[in-house]
This record gives C-alpha cells, sequence and structure tokens, in this order.
C-alpha cells in the first residue's frame, strides 16, 4: 500500500493482494521504519459508522471506511473513494483511496506485478511525428 501526504490531503493506494488482504481482514496495514527504531504506520480499514474518519494516535494514520463503501470499491471497477473529512472550523483533509494501476512508463524500476490493469495499456504512447 502506497501513502502520499500533500498538503492537507492523504493518499492510499492498494494493489490486488492488499484490496484481497482488505476483503478477508477488514484492515490493511504497513508500516515505515525509520532510524533509531522509530515507525510510522498507516492502515485502511472498514468501519460500522456512516461516514470516513481519520486519526493519529501512536504514530499510526488511520484511515476508517464505511464497510458497504468499502466492499462495493473493492469488488467491483471502481477506481477510488474519496472524502472530505472535517478537521477544524474552516479546516478538512481530503482523502483519497485508489487502485494502483500497472504504469504506462517502461522507465519505471517497480515491480508490477500486484497492479490492477491499466486502463489505458491499450492506448499507443508513440510521440506524434
Amino acid at each position: 500500500m502506497k501513502l502520499r501526504l500533500r498538503h492537507n490531503s492523504i493518499r492510499l493506494r492498494l494493489g490486488k493482494s492488499e484490496v484481497e488482504r482488505l476483503i478477508e481482514s477488514g484492515e490493511c496495514r504497513e508500516a515505515i521504519v525509520f532510524p533509531g527504531g522509530h515507525r510510522l504506520e498507516y492502515a485502511l480499514a472498514s468501519s460500522p459508522a456512516a461516514k470516513m474518519a481519520v486519526s493519529l494516535a501512536d504514530a499510526l494514520i488511520r484511515v476508517e471506511v464505511p464497510e458497504p463503501d468499502l466492499a462495493g470499491w473493492c469488488s467491483s471497477d471502481q477506481v477510488g473513494l474519496g472524502a472530505e473529512v472535517f478537521v477544524s472550523h474552516g479546516t478538512s483533509l481530503q482523502v483519497l483511496i485508489e487502485k494502483d494501476f500497472r504504469c504506462l512508463d517502461p522507465r519505471v524500476p517497480e515491480d508490477q506485478s500486484d497492479k490492477f490493469d491499466n486502463p489505458l495499456e491499450h492506448l499507443s504512447c508513440a510521440p506524434h511525428a
């Protein structure tokens, strides 16, 4: 699962096996280990709540998505789920959860075997004459 933090937004991208783990256990969790033994964990989890929620406690970023929304996303061709989560007066956190597609650029040195089929793979990327 990839984590992207930018400004006041969080984006999680999941590969096929991570979506399967989410379906089976209701949670997908990863960790980043820093020098000195420090860890930052992040998790995506199914929730009985009616709205998406985000929390940060004890070096864990936890995104909780209503179970029906998450189940529908996992079992369909839907690419992403998004929400604006209220933080405080006039401030919100943008949250986006996406299926991770295979890259179209062959220069990317990343293992693409667990990625979803890219819907644009059939298009030609040849430069125009």
